[in-house]
């Protein structure tokens, strides 16, 4: 056997060093519990230090609005008629104005110690609820309730077999990369099911089955941000925006679970041509000069082909599902019907519900119609196919979504002792005023903040794993930081789905690199960890420079990135 060349040799070497980093990390739970610590002992030194930040809160400009003649306009009452100044790029110019007291005297933030008697009271009463009040908690539960019991009975995995069955071979490549980009609504089930019924598919009909591979690991990793249906990341994401809109705007609304649904949907068409050109013009053509033979197997397509009863089942699960979103579709479009017109969510008080925005009824029940979209058409499926026979089968299902969550679950508890430490100590508003002074002073434009944010979330990526738990790190950082420039919380969260999904195909710290790498060995046996990187390399590089340019499109558009989800932040909007 010859020896690796210099550059193969370095390059093995250097991703070896990078696994072994990422390893060396704490798991994200744990990872969560030290930050909280560092908190704890960050705000006792700055109190000790006298540490001191003056706030400065981001004003909208305004001027005053002309009438024919030139006078200033004004409204019924009497007031004269203001409207937003606007820069030289057309948006609403906002400045930053230091906080005074009545005398005219600067107002400083001071951390608080939490290693004083109150600060570790706070701390153990505090505990639980730092806990059950993370906004995204709920969304999550809810949502895999549904999702769950619809993966436990195989609809997901049925519904795959069947779209990539049913496409023709020259649309192959497409159809398994856009399947993959909206394979994160089913959980884990992306990552086990497509990969390996990609490559049989391609090898049936004379294609590399390694590039089926790529292509189908390109769309459920590289594209895993994207995708036409809410999931239950995207509550998630929500919550923890809207606790991070609120650091230095208490009555910013909160963050729909659709906040992104838009870009989403539009994203999983770029993913679909990306993962296109990569697969049909880089990868398989190198992948056939390196083995020019592809025999055809039509036993792969045998094994995979859906039994009568499947697709019985799958008929009666999309019967249902029209009828599940008829349903919804006649409660928002029928005058007078539940989820028609505006609304304002309430507790069963009838006191208006904390932190819930007022505005159109069917937005507020996103989790909800997510819930019941799935559920029900997964109970049919089950029905039809024999898995749900009796009232135990459907709770062993339940209990299938629940349990799927309970790593993010335990995440979650020490992720909100960091944030309200944070939040307690004061120290999150003192970063993020001065980071956002900061901002302001360089006069970056936003393309190129987010630009420049993507880039730190691909560098995150690979030092520490998960979508969820990176984003609950950087975004009490960054979303109010960008607010202060002008930036939708929105928006934020919209480049860290790039940042966060272009690198999970190469990363060391994805742990279904491994589970990859097994179906990858099937047809290239000496295949290592670096094999399969560098197979993946040209997804990532395509998948960045596509995606973030589109962001950029969108962003010089002006379109909304989802349901109440602008692209600017304007203060007391």
């Amino acid at each position: 056997m010859s020896n690796p060349a210099p550059s193969q040799r370095s390059s093995a070497t250097l991703l070896d060093r990078l696994e072994r980093i990422g390893n060396s990390l704490p798991e994200p739970a744990l990872l969560f519990a030290i930050l909280a610590a560092v908190v704890v002992v960050l705000s006792a030194i700055g109190a000790t230090l006298d540490w001191k930040v003056q706030p400065t809160l981001p004003k909208l400009l305004t001027q005053p609005v002309l009438d024919a003649a030139g006078q200033p306009a004004m409204d019924s009452s009497g007031l004269p008629l203001v409207t937003p100044k606007l820069d030289e790029r057309g948006q609403p110019i906002v400045a930053l104005v230091g906080q005074t007291d009545k005398e005219g005297n600067p107002v400083h933030l001071r951390p608080k110690s939490l290693l004083t008697s109150d600060g570790v009271y706070w701390m153990l009463s505090s505990m639980v609820r730092n806990f059950t009040g993370l906004p995204a908690l709920g969304l999550v539960f809810v949502s895999m309730l549904g999702i769950g019991l619809a993966e436990k009975f195989g609809l997901f995995g049925a519904l795959m077999r069947w779209l990539a069955l049913m496409t023709p071979k020259r649309l192959l490549s497409p159809m398994i990369v856009l399947i993959g980009a909206n394979a994160s609504v089913a959980s884990d089930a992306g990552y086990i099911i497509l990969p390996p019924l990609a490559a049989a598919l391609y090898l049936a009909v004379g294609r590399s089955p390694i590039a089926g591979l790529a292509a189908a690991f390109a769309g459920v990793a590289g594209g895993f941000g994207a995708g036409i249906f809410p999931t239950a990341a995207d509550g998630f994401l929500a919550g923890v925006a809207t606790q991070a809109a609120h650091i230095i705007d208490p009555a910013h609304p909160a963050v729909d679970a659709t906040h992104n649904i838009y870009f989403k949907a539009a994203s999983s068409a770029i993913i679909m041509l990306a993962g296109w050109f990569v697969t049909d013009r880089i990868v398989e053509p190198r992948l056939m000069r390196a083995s020019p033979s592809a025999a055809g197997d039509t036993s792969a397509i045998t094994d995979l082909a859906l039994r009568p009863i499947e697709k019985q089942g799958l008929i009666w699960a999309g019967v249902v599902a029209l009828a599940v979103l008829g349903a919804f579709a006649a409660a928002i479009l029928v005058p007078g019907a539940p989820l028609q017109g505006l609304g304002q969510p309430t507790l069963a008080s009838g006191a208006p519900a904390p932190g819930e925005r007022a505005g159109e009824r069917w937005s507020q029940v996103i989790v909800p119609m997510i819930f019941l979209t799935f559920l029900l058409p997964g109970m049919a499926y089950g029905r039809i196919t024999g898995v749900l026979r009796t009232q135990a089968h459907f709770i062993e299902a339940i209990y299938h979504g629940i349990r799927t969550i309970v790593p993010v679950l335990a995440i979650a508890f020490f992720m909100g002792q960091f944030a309200n430490y944070f939040q307690y100590t004061g120290l999150d508003r003192m970063l993020a005023y001065a980071g956002g002074s900061l901002l302001v002073q360089a006069d970056l434009p936003v393309p190129l903040l987010l630009v420049l944010f993507v880039l730190v979330v691909v560098l995150g990526d690979f030092a520490m794993s998960g979508m969820l738990s990176k984003f609950g790190v950087l975004a009490p950082i960054f979303i109010p930081m960008f607010m202060m420039v002008g930036m939708s919380p929105e928006l934020t969260t919209a480049a860290y789905r790039i940042g966060d999904s272009v690198v999970n195909i190469i990363t060391p710290l994805n742990s279904y690199l491994l589970v990859i790498l097994v179906a990858l060995q099937k047809y290239k046996p000496h295949a290592g960890l670096g094999s399969l990187i560098s197979l993946m390399l040209p997804y990532s590089i395509v998948f960045g420079i596509a995606w973030t340019g589109f962001l950029l499109l969108w962003y010089l558009s002006g379109f909304p990135l989802g349901t109440d989800a602008p692209l600017h932040y304007l203060p007391g909007s």
